[in-house]
């Protein structure tokens, strides 16, 4: 693994002793490293004697005696020496670092500010001491981007030691061309003394930095398969077809298209099926029937992409042919290389005989296009559509795919979907016509989810509601009215394009003339209020303002002032349906109003928060609601009320205080900071603590807060909620500072930080995608995987962030951001964003896996185009990490009714 130091005992060389760290060195060594000959300590003298030597006389009359006087003195002194040799050996032996002492010396420099980390880094990466240390400077300098790391690296290429030389390689080729192209005759050179455990590892930096008097020895490193183990600096995968084949000529590549070796054609193939062009169409046929099925799935792609008749019919003809284990592999060969483009061009192979094989056959092609998400294959699916002229149901698939990636043109399709019924549109007895949700004759779930992708397309293109009325708008009322209950995605799609022929059912979903339950009535939940929870968030939504007064009234249903329907009130006081039910519309009335965004509701929602009576999580979305309808001024007293709040001891107060804080995480006041900080102290309800450390990151700090937050880790109590501050809030720098602090650490803590860490990530608002935050997160967690605590690399908020993203298939409330809105957001940041948009974009995207986006970047030009190029080879070759067991962290399975999304 290339996140730690090469640790192969292959061909060892060097002496095993070590020279003592820089650190331990002495004043006038450590200036200058290594030491010129004067300085180093006096040397045993040379073997003396001349002509004959040994044991012979002068004269050469070996009958005088075995040894002469001056021989006896040379001996003397030369086993002096051996003494003094093995005496200095021993010495160094026993200044080697242990491993302890190591890792000890790594926390000491992870800790400090990077600008402190760097001279101590390149101290290290000019010492061959202890060549551990040594490995891990050089990937720390060129992770930083340190300009000496090139220089360094390329001086420990003449060193002896192969497995420094293996890093110092994969160093320069993460420079990359043109900053280390400097080091190519070093690389060249380093080459001829290379043994197996650096070859590849040379040989690929060359390939990087464009050298072709590599050419030869990358293909024989090739051919034996070394080239393709080759990892890049942090792990996974380095070798890129592409670049190898960028040395030479594609046509002096096509003629090894019969080699031997099945891995020759199959770079072959590739490399000419990523330069498609007409005149490579015979070499490609003939790789596509080649007996290596690895070879024919990549000519496949060829083919594909040059699209002409020609092409065309041997790829398909081989798709029909393959057996299904092939065809598998074919269509993720089309996935991968050629993209959702390939795999729609791939549904002209389905079989139409036997019914049963057609449906999946086009079921495994569109799940395909689901995961993948590509842009680029919203034109080709129109096509396919208006061509074929599919059934209903593949016709609404196709029209969700295209939702999937923002294409508005989806919504006609859907909206046509919506109108068909279940029983109508598919038989019992055709038992392949079933999803996830079981036989879709008894489920609904593509009009689920149809809905849901209508929703996404009118967030994302807010300016064209007229468009998306035509298409669905009478489709959905239709729907929502057939339905014992309206669905909340139908009803969050129709006031997203504000409906006037939804509003008055909305006005009655919302405000329901059903009375409320009785004291000690018995289940079930009045489906009214369960319906009004939902309706009353999109009335706010559209912005209606005979409503507004209506949703403050819902605050005022609870008649009786010390009635308690907190979730401790309701245990067994005969309150549980009533209590539940003004639970339900103080929450939807909440999140109405969140929607709406006015600051009239400042006031009711501050009194509703207030009043501990209320139900909790009634008073949790008022506080949320807050964030949106206050301005910067009354967001300034939001401050203070979480701090007045959060001081006191007791605990329904300090519940109202992390409340209050949970607001300024939604919007958040950088001024606060300083005046939240003092709040984390052991006194404080850890929950209470950890809200307001949440609100302190995502809100940013100055040097001054940070400051006192690093005070804070040295306090037991309170050493979590200040480095969740620290990981959220600070730079990258910052963050991986604060996570090396926990060398020092018992185990158990940095285990809590890991859980605080994921239970930080409620959900994403569009303001955290406007303000830059995911951008920050995705960067911290990256910066942290580079720290080593006891040697282990801190994989864990990489995996834990990404878990988050993973959570996004759903709203969570409002202004938050779904997956598919959140990507379409990505991917026009990424084609249209200044430079920081752009690269915080793409490793956003990489860090979601969103394959089918940076397959479509990758071919936008300048800089957009090369940061997706490589964040593309990035995700494809990950890192191999052991995942965590996050099942017990992860959120309920959402479920019921109108809010079933």
């Amino acid at each position: 693994m290339l996140d730690r130091p090469n640790l192969s005992r292959e061909n060892p060389t060097g002496p095993r002793g070590r020279r003592p760290p820089p650190g331990l060195l002495p004043v006038k060594w450590a200036a200058k490293w290594p030491p010129d000959d004067s300085d180093l300590p006096g040397a045993p003298p040379a073997p003396g004697g001349g002509g004959g030597g040994g044991g012979f006389a002068d004269d050469g009359n070996f009958k005088r005696g075995r040894f002469s006087p001056a021989s006896i003195v040379v001996g003397l002194l030369l086993a002096l020496g051996a003494a003094g040799a093995i005496w200095f050996g021993v010495k160094q032996e026993s200044q080697r670092m242990t491993v302890d002492a190591i890792a000890k010396e790594k926390k000491n420099i992870f800790v400090l500010p990077k600008n402190d980390q760097l001279p101590l880094w390149r101290t290290w990466a000019a010492s061959n001491a202890e060549p551990s240390l040594q490995q891990e400077a050089l990937m720390q300098l060129a992770w930083a981007g340190d300009p000496e790391g090139i220089t360094l690296a390329t001086k420990t290429l003449s060193l002896p030691d192969h497995r420094v030389k293996g890093v110092a390689a994969q160093v320069l080729a993460y420079y990359g061309s043109p900053k280390a192209d400097s080091a190519k005759p070093a690389l060249l050179e380093a080459l001829k003394a290379a043994d197996e455990s650096d070859r590849p590892q040379i040989v690929w930096s060359l390939i990087e930095l464009k050298e072709p008097a590599a050419f030869k020895d990358a293909m024989d490193q090739y051919r034996k398969g070394f080239l393709s183990k080759v990892e890049r600096l942090g792990g996974g995968m380095a070798f890129d077809p592409e670049k190898l084949a960028g040395l030479v000529s594609l046509e002096e590549l096509a003629k090894l298209a019969t080699d031997e070796s099945p891995s020759v054609r199959q770079l072959v193939a590739t490399v000419l099926s990523r330069n498609a062009e007409s005149k490579w169409t015979s070499a490609l046929i003939s790789l596509v029937k080649d007996k290596d099925v690895e070879v024919a799935r990549e000519a496949a792609n060829g083919l594909g992409r040059i699209g002409d008749e020609t092409a065309r019919a041997p790829l398909l003809e081989a798709l029909s042919n393959a057996d299904k284990d092939s065809r598998q592999r074919f269509l993720e060969a089309l996935r991968d290389g050629i993209g959702g483009e390939g795999l729609v061009l791939a549904l002209e192979s389905v079989k139409t005989d036997p019914e049963e094989t057609t449906w999946f056959q086009t079921k495994q092609i569109m799940e395909m296009l689901r995961e993948l998400a590509d842009p680029r294959s919203a034109d080709p699916l129109v096509k396919w559509i208006e061509a074929k002229k599919p059934p209903l149901h593949w016709q609404g698939e196709a029209g969700t795919r295209l939702a999937e990636v923002g294409d508005i043109r989806g919504a006609r399709y859907i909206g046509e979907r919506m109108l068909a019924d279940p029983l109508k549109l598919y038989k019992l007895e055709k038992f392949w016509e079933a999803d996830e949700g079981g036989h879709l004759s008894r489920t609904d779930l593509p009009r689920v989810v149809g809905a849901r992708m209508l929703a996404d397309l009118a967030t994302v293109h807010a300016d064209k509601s007229a468009e998306l009325k035509a298409a669905a708008e009478a489709p959905i009322i239709l729907w929502l009215k057939d339905r014992p209950q309206p669905h909340a995605n139908g009803l969050r799609f129709l006031a997203t394009i504000r409906s006037e022929k939804i509003l008055k059912d909305m006005r009655d979903w919302a405000f329901p003339t059903d009375p409320l339950p009785k004291e000690g009535q018995q289940p079930p939940f009045p489906a009214a209020f369960e319906t009004a929870q939902s309706a009353l968030r999109y009335v706010g939504r559209m912005k209606d303002e005979p409503s507004y007064p209506r949703l403050l009234d819902q605050f005022n249903r609870k008649k009786d002032p010390k009635m308690d329907i907190t979730q401790d009130g309701l245990q067994g006081a005969g309150l549980a349906m009533m209590g539940m039910a003004l639970r339900a519309v103080a929450y939807g009335a909440s999140q109405g109003l969140a929607e709406w965004g006015d600051p009239r509701a400042v006031e009711p929602l501050t009194k509703l928060i207030e009043d501990e009576m209320w139900h909790e999580e009634a008073r949790q979305a008022a506080c949320e609601a807050l964030a949106w309808c206050a301005d910067d001024k009354a967001m300034i007293e939001v401050a203070k009320k979480a701090k007045e709040f959060a001081s006191q001891k007791e605990p329904r107060k300090q519940l109202i205080g992390a409340c209050y804080a949970s607001s300024l995480a939604l919007r958040p006041v950088p001024s606060a900071a300083g005046e939240l900080v003092p709040l984390l102290v052991a006194d404080v309800d850890p929950g209470v603590r950890m809200a307001i450390a949440r609100a302190i990151g995502i809100g940013g700090f100055d040097e001054a807060v940070q400051g006192q937050l690093f005070e804070k880790l040295k306090d037991v109590e309170v050493r979590n909620a200040a480095a969740l501050a620290l990981i959220l809030g600070g730079t990258s720098d910052t963050a991986a500072r604060t996570v090396a602090m926990y060398a020092d650490f018992d185990k158990a803590a940095l285990d809590d930080l890991k859980d605080h860490y994921y239970r930080a990530f409620g959900y994403w608002s569009d303001e955290d995608f406007k303000r830059g935050n995911l951008y920050r997160y995705v960067a911290n967690a990256e910066a942290i995987t580079r720290v080593k605590v006891a040697e282990a690399p801190q994989e864990w908020a990489r995996q834990r962030l990404q878990a988050q993203f993973d959570n996004l298939k759903y709203d969570n409330g409002p202004h938050s951001e779904t997956r598919v809105v959140l990507r379409y957001r990505l991917y026009q940041a990424a084609k249209s964003g200044d430079g920081g948009q752009k690269k915080g974009a793409i490793e956003t995207l990489k860090f979601m896996k969103e394959k089918g986006v940076l397959m479509a970047l990758r071919h936008e030009q300048g800089e957009t185009g090369a940061l997706a190029k490589r964040a593309f080879h990035e995700l494809m070759n990950p890192k191999a990490t052991v995942a965590e067991d996050l099942s017990a962290l992860a959120p309920a399975t959402k479920a019921g009714g109108a809010g079933v999304q």
